[in-house]
Order: structure tokens, then C-alpha cells, then sequence
């Protein structure tokens, strides 16, 4: 364990679809070796398990499949981003922009990780 981290992520789906193939990338470090992660596919309104990534931060890029459609968040500039540490969070997404596929995140930080 470190300040930086590891973060236990969870994804809410607040979008009104299922979403599928819902991936997570919390940082573009290469030097972090647990930074992916496919939670597969959450109905609309459900919210998943935590998953533990090495480091995250309050935004991260996410790319999902709505029927045949690929949705992502903005991309994130994790240079200028603090990180969150050793926390269980969440990230609820929400529909930002249906005409250009855009998601939105919010980063509800819910407790301290407790069992390091």
C-alpha cells in the first residue's frame, strides 16, 4: 500500500441501457501493471463489484457498447489529475451527449479500503 494507492473501483450504471463490454482504464502509466479492466456488461441502473487497480483518479477513460455503438467518457489528462489512494470508489455514468456518444462520470469517493 502506498498514498497513491491501490483504489478499489466499482462502476453504477446510471445511463438508462444495459452497457456492455464496459471498460476501465484508470491511468496511461505503463509502469502500473493493474490500470485495464472489463467489467463485462451491467444493466441499466445496477452497479457492479470493486474491482482493485495499482492507482486511480477522479476521471478516467471509459469505453462502453450500447446496441452496436461505442460510448466513451472524454478523454482524461491524468498528468494534471490528483489520484485518489487507498479508497473504495465509485463511478456512476450517466448520458453526457447522445448525438456524439458521450458519456459522463462522477466519482463518488465511498470509504477508506480497510482490509490492507
Amino acid at each position: 500500500m502506498t498514498e497513491e494507492g491501490p483504489t478499489d473501483v466499482r462502476i453504477s450504471n446510471q445511463t438508462g441501457q444495459t452497457i456492455e463490454n464496459v471498460t476501465v482504464t484508470t491511468t496511461d502509466d505503463q509502469a502500473y501493471s493493474t490500470r485495464v479492466h472489463n467489467f463485462g456488461t451491467i444493466a441499466s441502473g445496477a452497479v457492479t463489484e470493486y474491482f482493485r487497480f495499482d492507482i486511480a483518479y477522479t476521471e478516467a477513460n471509459i469505453t462502453v457498447k450500447i446496441g452496436d455503438v461505442t460510448w466513451s467518457t472524454p478523454p482524461s489528462q491524468f498528468d494534471y489529475l490528483t489520484y485518489i489512494g487507498p479508497d473504495r470508489i465509485t463511478y456512476r455514468l450517466t448520458v453526457a451527449d447522445p448525438l456524439n456518444h458521450m458519456l459522463d462520470i462522477e466519482t463518488v469517493i465511498e470509504e477508506p479500503i480497510d482490509d490492507l
